[in-house]
């Protein structure tokens, strides 16, 4: 089975929900999604630290 894409806006507005304080599971559910789907975007968007010019740099 061909893995389905979504468009970076698309995961960039689900992590925005997770972090205004919405569960993941509620999220997977509303937009038809894997648990682990939401999830694995929102640890690649985690902020690890910042580059030599100050830019946040994450998991993506």
């Amino acid at each position: 089975m061909k893995a389905k894409r979504y468009a970076t806006e698309f995961k960039s507005s689900i992590v925005a929900l997770y972090n205004e304080e919405r569960y993941a599971n509620s999220l997977a559910n509303e937009y038809h999604l894997a648990l682990q789907t939401v999830m694995g975007w929102v640890k690649n968007a985690q902020i690890l630290g910042t580059d030599v010019n100050g830019k946040p740099v994450t998991r993506a």
